[in-house]
């Protein structure tokens, strides 16, 4: 099953000389052809091999791969990913595509038949792992150090490697969640998760597009507003805009779960938290629009289930208070 939002790592592949270029064409700007290629792989083909290989290709919209050699620490890296993890990769001083774990497999076969060899190692990259369909991204390692306050030379790998403990600390204490951190790159403004880094089951992907849809209904273009002072949020863009804090929310969530503090619908509880990876919208009591300083976010955010969030903009020129809710759903109730 998909890692949860809280133990979500991050992996990071270089591909900066002319050989992993060449390679990124063949499987990662573009899916691996002909299929065959992948099915003929492997030396036997159970049913459950085949279908697990189906659902990988239908997931992504094809087979996208990487792999790693057999050399320094590569065998450990691979052996601590799970499927839900993200995988970026590196090259030119910058992070340029982003993708999520589908499935990894140890076949030096598969990996020579998709790569072909090293010509100076004389070895494939055999330490393979399947993924969603990559999103280009353009992300400078500098941007994120100055996001996170780090040193921009711990975020320029030079081999394969697991976003370590001091930069996966500076990404929770800044982001909230490797989650929102990975909204950030590739500028998602909704809650959640990504519609192409959706790999859960076909009813959690539907209470996902369900509650996406409420957002828009909810917030409409106010997303694309500017958010003052703490409330804004440098986004990775060809130019720099801002949005809500990611920061924020995961303040809110710390402080008063995930629970709709309207009705108490819980998504985790409803659903499975391996469905849901916590899903919970983030209610402003006031618009976003109107704020002028700082948000309070232990009296200004509020977690609503996507009904209790509707309802709350209902009426276009005003919200409903958190009270009025409870007491409409007191009213018809009785």
């Amino acid at each position: 099953m998909p890692a949860t939002s809280d133990i979500l790592e991050i992996f990071v592949f270089p591909a900066a000389n002319s050989k992993a270029q060449e390679n990124l064409l063949k499987s990662i700007a573009n899916p691996i052809q002909p299929d065959s290629i992948v099915f003929d792989g492997f030396d036997k083909m159970s049913k459950d091999l085949r279908k697990e290989l189906n659902r990988i290709k239908d997931t992504a919209g094809g087979f996208y791969a990487w792999g790693a050699e057999p050399r320094g620490h590569a065998d450990s890296t691979w052996g601590r990913m799970a499927r839900g993890d993200y995988v970026l990769a590196y090259y030119f001083k910058g992070y340029r595509y982003i993708a999520r774990v589908l499935a990894s497999f140890h076949k030096p076969t598969l990996a020579t038949n998709i790569w072909g060899t090293n010509e100076k190692t004389e070895k494939t990259w055999e330490y393979m792992y399947f993924l969603t369909k990559p999103l280009k991204i353009d992300v400078p390692a500098y941007w994120i150090a100055d996001l996170l306050n780090s040193k921009e030379s711990s975020w320029m790998y030079q081999g394969f490697s697991r976003i370590g403990d001091e930069n996966r600390k500076a990404i929770l204490n800044t982001c909230g969640s490797v989650q929102d951190f990975v909204n950030l790159l590739v500028g998602y403004e909704g809650d959640g998760i990504p519609t192409e880094f959706r790999i859960a089951s076909p009813k959690s992907e539907q209470v996902a597009k369900t509650s996406l849809e409420t957002d828009h209904m909810v917030y409409g273009d106010q997303l694309e507003k500017v958010i003052p002072d703490a409330e804004g949020r440098k986004r990775v863009r060809r130019h720099v805009t801002y949005e809500r804090s990611a920061r924020n929310r995961a303040l809110a969530i710390q402080l008063r779960g995930r629970t709709c503090e309207v009705c108490r619908f819980n998504f985790d509880e409803v659903y499975g938290s391996e469905h849901t990876d916590g899903y919970i919208q983030i209610h402003h009591v006031k618009p976003v629009s109107e704020y002028e300083g700082e948000v309070d976010v232990a009296n200004d955010l509020v977690p609503l289930c996507a009904n209790c969030h509707a309802m709350a903009h209902r009426r276009r020129d005003s919200v409903t208070s958190i009270e009025d809710l409870r007491e409409l759903i007191e009213q018809a109730s009785s």
